[in-house]
């Protein structure tokens, strides 16, 4: 049995600092902390965040313009077709709705936004309406534009490059090990080449995961050093929030210490990574949601229509006034003078289709950002 009373925190969190890297046995022993020393962890992470990353945190939104009818039976994800979890499907959205949450997402503190494609990998038919609904998405200056669309090839990837996306997202979900337990309708180093792919032609890679689906320690060390190889902008961390009608329903929830523990390992692991804490963050972290911003985490979700079904984006915005952290504006193009949206401001919605509006389903299924 591991001894934990021998790790010296401090060291570990300073050789970091110092430009060397934690080993995956120290990560192991870190990943077993329990009790009081938990703060020493978390002090160590804050250290590290705080050298690397400062006070600056950003958010992102996402908008599913396809919803449901997935073909991969990804245990954790309601959109899937071989489950029957209680999901209202609806195909891509046109043009100008795109455009109208892109502009809506820009006005309540978000520097990034993203399409989120519910299929393996989009077929020819729908690359069409993809680029028509990327090219709706740019008309919207001053925030940069991503994508989570599924698998991707590299002529794919060079061209949602050409069309001006600056980030794509695909994930790795869990451990080399465990993926087969969670996913069987495609392979892990499907999702390590759609990676490389996207990183080859020079976008952005945004790439993670989602804890609590039953992996082990060793696992979340594996799928840690995994990422820490493949190097991506982004680091994607989702927490499950269990769905009925899907195979993990009734998998217990993480406790909300224990999410805090593995982000703050993880920014250990990842010093250099913006650390985006996404999925689960509001049902399971519950009143502890600030302190990811202490343990390691750099960004978040926020919008202004998934907001009707969880934490008010003010709430977000203010918590970070409160923390006395510092918004960073990431985004791109021509700005113009502009700050998020306060709770006086009008915020309209109602460019909402009855379709968009069932993306409330994101807060409760799509644990995952880009679960294709």
């Amino acid at each position: 049995m591991l001894q934990h009373s021998s790790i010296d925190f401090l060291a570990i969190a300073n050789r970091i600092i110092s430009g060397g890297n934690i080993t995956r046995n120290e990560a192991k022993q870190l990943l077993l902390v329990q009790g009081g020393e938990l703060y020493d962890l978390f002090y160590a992470a804050n250290k590290v965040l705080k050298h690397f990353h400062g006070n600056k945190v950003t958010f992102c939104s996402i908008l599913p313009p396809p919803f449901g009818n997935c073909s991969e039976d990804c245990k954790f994800c309601a959109q899937s077709a071989h489950y029957d979890a209680d999901v209202n499907a609806y195909p891509m959205m046109d043009g100008d709705d795109v455009e109208k949450a892109c502009a809506s997402t820009r006005g309540n503190g978000a520097s990034a936004f993203g399409m989120v494609n519910s299929v393996r990998g989009p077929n020819k038919k729908e690359w069409r309406k993809i680029m028509e609904a990327i090219d709706s998405m740019k008309k919207v200056d001053g925030i940069t534009h991503c994508a989570t669309l599924g698998s991707l090839n590299e002529s794919q990837a060079r061209d949602l490059k050409a069309a001006g996306i600056r980030r794509s997202n695909h994930n790795l979900e869990t451990s080399k090990e465990f993926y087969p337990k969670v996913v069987t309708t495609h392979s892990w180093q499907d999702r390590v080449d759609t990676v490389k792919s996207v990183q080859k032609v020079g976008l952005e890679a945004c790439c993670g995961c989602i804890f609590g689906m039953g992996e082990s320690v060793d696992d979340r060390v594996s799928l840690g050093f995994s990422l820490k190889e493949l190097n991506p902008y982004v680091v994607l961390l989702n927490f499950l929030h269990p769905i009925a009608g899907t195979p993990l329903e009734n998998e217990p929830k993480l406790k909300p210490m224990e999410i805090l523990k593995i982000i703050a390992v993880m920014r250990l692991i990842l010093p250099k990574q913006d650390l985006k804490v996404a999925g689960g963050r509001g049902n399971n972290l519950r009143d502890l949601q600030s302190w990811i911003f202490y343990v390691g985490g750099t960004s978040g979700l926020i919008s202004n229509y998934f907001s009707t079904y969880g934490r008010a984006n003010q709430e977000d915005l203010q918590m970070i006034k409160d923390l006395e952290l510092e918004w960073q504006d990431d985004r791109v193009g021509d700005l113009d003078e502009w700050i998020p949206a306060s709770e006086n401001s009008p915020q309209s919605n109602e460019w909402l289709t009855p379709a968009t509006s069932r993306a409330e389903l994101l807060t409760l299924g799509l644990h995952d950002i880009g679960n294709s």
